[in-house]
């Protein structure tokens, strides 16, 4: 008998995705809000799995992400097209 290595469940916690002219939505999962870079205008989409969304989680994610935005223009980085974001647990 043949059995696969267990699939880890990425982005339990939400992913920020790039928005584009053509997005494709993912399966099994929401949007919950969006988040703009002030400083160069790019678009993200913050996402959670459709079973638990959790609008405060998305609400201080989108905060989060906002930071990152800012230290990722300090250190003259290029924004990352998808961003695992951290759980209520791993945000101060």
């Amino acid at each position: 008998m043949v059995t696969s290595p267990a699939v880890p469940q990425s982005g339990s916690n939400g992913t920020a995705k790039r928005l584009r002219k053509k997005t494709e939505s993912t399966p099994g999962t929401v949007v919950m809000t969006k988040v703009v870079c002030y400083q160069c205008g790019a678009q993200f989409a913050i996402a959670h799995r459709s079973a638990c969304p959790d609008q405060a989680l998305a609400e201080r994610q989108a905060i989060w992400l906002a930071d990152k935005f800012v230290w990722d223009h300090i250190q003259e980085s290029n924004h990352q097209s998808s961003i695992q974001l951290p759980g209520s647990s791993e945000m101060k």
